[in-house]
C-alpha cells in the first residue's frame, strides 16, 4: 500500500512539473505574440498602414535623354527640354465637370479640348481596364523653358492678353488707331477686314475689341510673366501652378516629358534634321527599343546617328493610394522604394564639322534666292564646314509641335523647303567641262594647244547644237575654251572622247554615287551608252554624248558632289571623302569615337594636267572676258567655273510668279581659294536662278571673302 501511495504522489509531482513547463511555454508564446503585435502595431504601425494604403503598383519606363548635337565649337544645335504632360485617370476622378472646369481656367483649354477629354472619360469609365489608363489633356505644358526652342524663359513685367476659349488663340488688345507693334514698333499687317492685326517680327496677334476676330466669341483676360529672349513670345509657368494644386485635383497626373528643341531653328535644319514619334512599323522592327510615344530621328544627323543619340530606357516602380496619388515610401519602407529601379542610360553626343558663324554667312549669302544650296568643303580632309539650303524649315515645328496651319504652309510652298538643295542633284552644266577637259588631256585626245573653231554652233548627226554665244568664239585653245566656257569646243571634245570615257572619268571623281555624307543625299547620274540603251526612248543616240560633255540633259550632280570633284582637282588629284560628323562624345565631353573619314589616296592624274585646269579656272575669274570676272576679289585670288543648266519647266495651275521662276535656268558656280594653296572649295546652285556668272558666282564670292576676312577656315 505504501508503495502504491508513493507511486501516486510521484505521478502527481511529475504531472505538476509538466504543467508548470506548459504554463511557462504558453506564457513565453503569449509574450512572443505580444512582442510581435507590439512590433507590427506600434513600432511598424506606420509602415503597414502605408502598405495598406497602396492601391496600385505601377511600373514606369524611364525614357533616355537623347544625346546632344553640337557644332565644331561646342555650341548646342539640338538639345532636350523638360516639359510636362497633363493627364487624368478616370478611376480616381471624383467630379469630372469640376475638374475640367478648373483645368480649363488654369490651362486656358479650348472648348474642343474639353469636349475631347470628356468624351474619352465617358468611354473609359465603364471599362475596368481602360478606367485606369491615362487620358492626355495636353501633351506639353511649359515650365521655365520656351516650348518652341528650349530657351530658358526670363521674367518680365506681366503682359495682359485676351484668350479665346473657342479657338485657343491669344491676342493683345490695342486701339484701332494703332498701326505699329507695341513690342518692336514694326508696321502691323491688318487682316480679316480690319478685325485682326499681326506683327511680322514677333508674330503676336492684336485685337481691337473684346471679341475674337475669328469666331466672335468673348475673350477672357490672362497674364504672362515669362518671355523667351529668342522668339520673344510670352508664357506663364503653367506646370508650376498645376503642381502646386495637384493635391486639390483628384485624378490629375502631371508627368515630366522630354521634347527635342533646336535653338538655331532653320540655320541647321537640313543637316541636323528633326525627331518625331515612332510609327507602328518601327515598333515592330525594334521590339524592346521603342514604345509608343518615343521619338526617333527622321532626317539629317538625327536619323543617321539614331543609335548613337537615342540612349537606353530605364524603369522605376511607383505606388499610388486609393485616390491615385503617388506615395513616397523612401523614408519609411526603403526596401519597397528601391524594389526596382534601373536608371536610363543617356545617349552620346555628336559633334559636327559645321561652324555656326559659317552657317550664318551662307544663310545671308542666299537669303534673297527662292531656292538654292551652298556647300563649303575643306580640300584636303573632306570636312564640310558649311552646308545650307533655302528655303529652310523649322525643325522645332516637326519635333511634335506641327500644327495643321504650319503644315499647310510647308506643303503649299512651291520652293520645297523640306528638300536639301545642297544634296539634291541637278544638271551640272558648264561646271562639268573641267572634267571633260581633264579626260581629253589624260586620254591624249587633245593637248592644251589643240585648237577648235567655234562659229556659234556645231552640226552633228543631223542636229545643230548651239553655243551660248550665237556669234561664236572663233579659233580657241583649251584654256581659252574654259575661260569663256565655249560650248562648241566641248561638243567636239565629247565627240572624240565618246560617252563611256566621259562616264569613266566622272565615276573616278565620285559622280554618280553617294558621297557617304551623314545626311540624306541624291546619288546623281552619269549616263553611259548602256544606260541610254535601257532608259532612253529609241536607245542611245550619238548626240547624247555632246550634251553630257557640257553637263546638260541626263547627267545629274549635287553641289556636294561638285565640291568634292573640284577639291580633288585642286588638291593634287587626291580622293576626298566628305563628312559632317567629326566625333562622338559622352556626357562628360570625353571622346568615345572619332568619325573623321580618311582622304588622300591618289586618283592617278598627272599633276601637270591638274595645274593646267587650276590656272584655267583662275583665269576665268581674273581675265576680263572670263565668265566669272565680275566676282574677282582684290584681297583673295579665286579660281572657279560657272554653269547655266537648261531647266525650263511648265506646270499647270501654278501662280504666274512661280511660272516665270520655273522658266529660268539653274545657275551654278564652283570655286576654290586661295589660288596658290587651295584650302576650301565652295559650290552653289540657284534653282531657276538664271545665268551662273551673274547669279551664283556673286554668292560664292561673298562667302569666300567673309570666310577669309573673319578667319573661319579651319587649320
Amino acid at each position: 500500500m505504501i508503495g502504491e501511495g508513493s507511486l501516486v504522489r510521484g505521478g502527481l509531482l511529475e504531472y505538476r512539473a509538466q504543467n508548470r513547463w506548459l504554463i511557462v511555454l504558453m506564457i513565453l508564446g503569449l509574450l512572443g505574440l505580444g512582442a510581435r503585435f507590439f512590433q507590427l502595431q506600434v513600432l511598424g504601425g506606420k509602415k503597414y498602414e502605408k502598405l495598406a494604403e497602396i492601391n496600385q503598383v505601377k511600373r514606369t519606363r524611364i525614357p533616355p535623354r537623347r544625346g546632344l548635337v553640337l557644332d565644331r565649337g561646342g555650341r548646342i544645335l539640338a538639345k532636350n527640354v523638360d516639359l510636362y504632360q497633363v493627364s487624368i485617370i478616370p478611376h480616381y476622378v471624383e467630379d469630372i465637370e469640376a475638374l475640367l472646369g478648373q483645368l480649363g481656367d488654369l490651362m486656358q483649354l479650348t472648348q474642343a479640348e474639353v469636349e475631347k477629354v470628356r468624351a474619352r472619360y465617358d468611354e473609359a469609365l465603364p471599362d475596368k481596364i481602360r478606367r485606369f489608363r491615362e487620358i492626355v489633356v495636353r501633351p506639353y505644358v511649359n515650365g521655365r523653358y520656351c516650348p518652341e526652342d528650349g530657351t530658358p524663359l526670363e521674367e518680365v513685367t506681366p503682359t495682359r492678353y485676351l484668350s479665346c476659349s473657342q479657338c485657343g488663340q491669344e491676342f493683345v488688345e490695342i486701339p484701332r488707331s494703332q498701326t505699329t507693334c507695341p513690342f518692336d514698333r514694326t508696321l502691323l499687317d491688318v487682316r480679316l477686314d480690319g478685325k485682326l492685326a499681326a506683327c511680322p517680327i514677333c508674330h503676336r496677334k492684336f485685337a481691337f475689341a473684346g471679341q475674337c476676330p475669328d469666331d466672335g466669341n468673348p475673350l477672357a483676360e490672362v497674364h504672362h510673366n515669362l518671355r523667351c529672349p529668342r522668339c520673344m513670345k510670352d508664357y506663364s509657368d503653367v506646370a508650376a501652378v498645376l503642381l502646386a494644386r495637384n493635391h486639390e485635383l483628384p485624378g490629375l497626373f502631371i508627368s515630366e516629358k522630354i521634347i527635342r528643341a533646336y535653338p538655331f531653328a532653320e540655320l541647321f535644319a537640313h543637316v541636323v534634321g528633326y525627331v518625331n514619334e515612332v510609327n507602328a512599323d518601327e515598333l515592330k522592327r525594334h521590339p524592346g527599343v521603342y514604345v509608343p510615344g518615343d521619338y526617333v530621328g527622321r532626317r539629317g544627323v538625327e536619323r543617321t546617328m539614331e543609335e548613337v543619340l537615342r540612349g537606353r530606357a530605364g524603369e522605376v516602380v511607383s505606388f499610388r493610394d486609393s485616390k491615385g496619388r503617388e506615395m513616397n515610401l523612401e523614408g519609411e519602407i526603403p526596401t519597397l522604394a528601391s524594389l526596382k529601379y534601373e536608371p536610363a542610360v543617356p545617349g552620346n553626343s555628336v559633334v559636327l564639322t559645321l561652324d555656326l558663324e559659317v552657317q550664318k554667312i551662307l544663310k545671308d549669302a542666299i537669303a534673297k534666292e527662292h531656292s538654292a544650296g551652298l556647300v563649303v568643303l575643306e580640300v584636303n580632309t573632306g570636312e564640310v564646314i558649311g552646308m545650307y539650303s533655302t528655303p529652310p524649315f523649322d525643325p522645332n515645328d516637326w519635333a511634335g509641335r506641327l500644327t495643321p496651319e504650319r503644315k499647310k504652309l510647308y506643303d503649299e510652298n512651291p520652293f520645297y523647303p523640306m528638300i536639301n538643295k545642297a544634296t539634291t542633284a541637278f544638271p551640272p552644266a558648264s561646271t562639268f567641262k573641267v572634267l571633260t577637259a581633264l579626260a581629253g588631256l589624260n586620254e591624249g585626245v587633245i593637248t592644251p594647244e589643240t585648237k577648235i573653231n567655234c562659229p556659234g554652233y556645231y552640226d552633228y548627226s543631223g542636229h545643230r547644237f548651239g553655243c551660248y554665244n550665237k556669234y561664236g568664239h572663233g579659233d580657241l585653245e583649251l584654256r581659252r575654251a574654259l575661260v569663256v566656257s565655249c560650248d562648241v569646243y566641248f561638243y567636239r571634245l565629247g565627240e572624240w572622247l565618246g560617252m563611256d570615257r566621259i562616264e569613266q572619268y566622272a565615276t573616278l571623281f565620285g559622280l554618280g554615287r553617294k558621297t557617304g555624307i551623314e545626311v540624306g543625299e541624291d546619288t546623281g547620274l552619269v549616263p553611259s551608252r548602256e544606260w541610254h540603251e535601257r532608259h532612253s526612248k529609241g536607245g542611245f543616240q550619238p548626240g547624247f554624248t555632246l550634251s553630257t560633255a557640257v553637263g546638260q540633259k541626263d547627267i545629274r550632280a549635287t553641289p556636294l558632289q561638285m565640291a568634292m570633284l573640284l577639291a580633288e582637282l585642286v588638291n593634287g588629284g587626291l580622293a576626298v571623302h566628305p563628312f559632317l560628323v567629326d566625333r562622338i562624345e559622352d556626357g562628360n565631353g570625353t571622346i568615345v569615337r572619332s568619325l573623321r573619314r580618311k582622304s588622300g589616296e591618289s586618283l592617278g592624274i598627272p599633276i601637270e594636267y591638274l595645274d593646267f585646269l587650276k590656272a584655267s579656272m583662275l583665269e576665268a575669274v581674273e581675265s576680263e572676258d572670263g565668265t566669272a570676272h565680275g566676282v574677282r576679289l582684290e584681297s583673295i585670288r579665286v579660281g572657279g567655273k560657272t554653269g547655266t543648266a537648261e531647266a525650263k519647266q511648265v506646270k499647270k495651275g501654278v501662280d504666274p510668279y512661280v511660272a516665270r521662276w520655273l522658266a529660268e535656268d539653274h545657275a551654278w558656280f564652283v570655286a576654290y581659294a586661295p589660288a596658290r594653296h587651295p584650302r576650301i572649295v565652295v559650290a552653289c546652285v540657284v534653282e531657276h536662278g538664271g545665268f551662273g556668272g551673274a547669279v551664283a558666282a556673286p554668292i560664292v564670292s561673298k562667302v569666300i571673302y567673309k570666310l577669309f576676312s573673319r578667319n573661319l577656315i579651319p587649320e
